[in-house]
């Protein structure tokens, strides 16, 4: 048996996910419990302890781990059990030569990245040529105590060729091959890492999976990751996970900030049950890790637009989870935790102890001053209404859909409550069907609401029989997701919004185009028929469309999809001029022949130019 294997399988795998595949359960304190499935009972003794990883039945006194249960349940011995959970994690066994050698490789990485990280931290600390990483730190007032705690280390510049880190690894055994499968080299020989400050970025063990480094200067990009590799795995890692187990084991609330240098500020502010999520969103996978060592998360995101949006994707994702969540919101004269800590080090641990409800604060951010009038109130109750819809848990959205009705002063009776359980049914049918969280919309209150016109088309459903064509929704996909993509479609890409068939469609990017930069679309402006397709669009799963896509991909489709929409009006117009040719019945025409032959030569003509983009 691979002890590697195990304790793969339990890191990839969540107790609860494992158990709730065969027994109902709900939370209870701290504990997860349901009905034993193991003997008969009325009164649930069956408890879960995700933090610890374990369960047992206080009726019959069945325990264990994840395997324990798998054995249990399934009726099989460990190895079958083993086979079961590597299976489902994705872990491959070691059975195989191949097998074998992928778990001798994952341990090579392992250990050519805590010899990397012991490089780093000697030039950093010993060297001359780490007195650029050295000065960084003093200008950021990281104590050197806390900056070795954290193992902090500077990567050289390496010379012309930069290959610094490759000769001294190289030196102590390693070949380039090596080097290029844990990240520390590219495939040419260079080092990953060059004159950059170093962060080692440990799993909860203290084990060093992967680096992120800092650049000095204006140099770009700011900051760089370790690429994916058989140990570090960006959906997951957590930066500062180890260096927090004792305080998140104490407190069980987790805080969570964007940036290195944040983690090591709020741990000079005193608190210590803080991580980043590595340079990324933050993932389910990470949330769920999260989840197993607290029972609350307080998200400390940066004050700009770009960190409220990531602080309600955190949201949506802890919602979905069931992981309750606060937000500190960054006082305005603060770009981001650390800054506030160089200043205000007592005003940051407050910050996090006076940190609100999560739908509370995003209830501030979205509907904004209610105002008085009535077009913006209205306006304002379509933003909570297309808020509030995104708490799955009827039970839980009920006080906020009471607490965005006293804001809005709507008496019980009003249509509001139902508005918002439509809403969410939407959504819930949506995530369904597209196997992802809806696009955020409308998070940012406008300056100006639109009131709807109760003669727009839009208010009627949509025409089931008239969808619109795959490269127009592609097009309404890239607006309702990401609508500052509107303005780049129509500005620089050649897109006339007077060439589309579907109406709808049309109406959705002309919203989009209207966004304020950094908000999301603007939901309210939308009539019901177009806020229903645009709900459906939120969900479409599009690969160009991921945060880790190749910008270039979605550059093309994108384009592709304007060329075709060119093309169709083309066609469109000519299908109707050549239809007004032979309207008129009548005996054979030349001249009229000659006509419909001559404007089918100018389109295919047309056709061979396409639109800038």
């Amino acid at each position: 048996m691979s002890t590697d294997a195990v304790a793969e399988i339990k890191a990839r795998l969540d107790i609860l996910d494992v158990i709730g595949g065969y027994v109902s359960l709900h939370r209870s304190g701290t504990q997860h419990v349901g009905l034993c499935p193991f003997h008969a009972e009325k009164t649930p003794s069956f408890s879960v302890s995700q933090p610890r990883q374990v369960f047992h039945c206080h009726g019959c006194n069945e325990g264990g781990d994840i395997f324990s249960f798998v054995q249990r349940i399934e009726g099989v011995d460990f190895p079958r059990a083993l086979e079961i959970l590597a299976e489902r994690a994705g872990v491959e066994l070691e059975k195989s030569p191949r097998a074998a050698a992928r778990g001798a490789g994952r341990r090579r990485s392992l250990e050519l990245s805590e010899l990397s990280a012991k490089y780093y931290e000697y030039v950093l600390w010993s060297l001359p040529g780490g007195e650029p990483g050295r000065r960084l730190l003093a200008e950021r007032r990281v104590d050197e105590g806390l900056a070795r705690r954290f193992r902090v280390g500077f990567a050289p510049a390496g010379g012309p060729a930069g290959t610094a880190l490759v000769r001294f690894l190289v030196r102590k055994g390693a070949n380039l091959s090596e080097l290029a499968d844990a990240g520390l080299a590219g495939r040419g020989g260079r080092d990953s890492f060059r004159n950059r400050l170093v962060f080692p970025i440990s799993d909860e063990r203290g084990q060093v999976l992967g680096f992120g480094g800092r650049a000095l200067g204006d140099a770009v990009p700011k900051y760089l990751n370790t690429p994916e590799t058989g140990i570090y795995h960006k959906s997951t890692a957590l930066f500062g996970l180890d260096q927090a187990r004792q305080a998140l084991r104490e407190r069980r609330v987790a805080v969570v900030v964007e940036g290195y240098f944040d983690v090591l500020a709020a741990h000079t502010a005193g608190v210590a049950n803080v991580v980043a999520s590595s340079g990324t969103a933050l993932t389910r996978e990470q949330v769920r890790i999260i989840a197993r060592h607290a029972d609350e998360v307080v998200l400390c995101f940066d004050g700009d637009a770009a960190g409220r949006r990531a602080a309600e994707a955190a949201v949506e994702i802890c919602t979905a989870e069931r992981l309750k969540a606060r937000i500190g919101v960054m006082p305005a004269q603060y770009k981001d935790p650390d800054e506030m800590v160089r200043v205000d080090s007592a005003g940051f641990g407050a910050l996090i102890s006076a940190a609100r409800p999560e739908w509370h604060v995003l209830m501030d951010w979205t509907m904004g001053e209610v105002g008085s009038r009535p077009e913006e109130r209205r306006a304002a109750g379509e933003r909570a209404a297309a808020l509030l819809s995104r708490i799955p848990d009827p039970e839980v959205r009920e006080p906020w859909v009471k607490e965005a009705m006293r804001r809005l002063e709507l008496f019980e009776g009003s249509e509001f409550p139902k508005r918002v359980a439509e809403m969410a049914a939407e959504v819930t049918r949506a995530r369904a069907a597209g196997g992802r969280s809806p696009a955020r919309l409308s998070a940012v209150p406008p300056t100006a609401p639109v009131a709807a016109d109760a003669s727009d088309p839009g208010l009627a459903d949509e025409d089931p029989g008239h969808p619109p064509a795959s490269w127009e929704e592609f097009l309404a996909t890239y607006a309702v997701q990401r609508p500052a993509l509107a303005r780049l479609l129509v500005d620089e890409m050649g897109l006339d919004l007077d060439d589309l068939a579907s109406p709808a469609v049309r109406r959705i990017l002309e919203a989009a185009k209207a966004a304020l930069p950094g908000a999301g679309l603007p939901l309210h402006t939308l009539a019901p028929g177009d806020r229903r397709l645009a709900a459906r669009l939120s969900v479409h799963e599009l690969p160009e469309l991921r945060a880790d896509a190749d910008p270039v991909a979605l550059e093309r489709a994108m384009a592709d999809c304007v060329r075709r929409v060119w093309r169709a009006a083309i066609r469109d117009r000519t299908g109707r001029e050549i239809r007004e040719l032979f309207a008129t019945p009548g005996p054979e025409d030349p001249q009229r022949d000659e006509n419909v032959a001559a404007r089918l030569r100018e389109m295919v003509a047309e056709e061979r130019h396409p639109p800038r983009g």
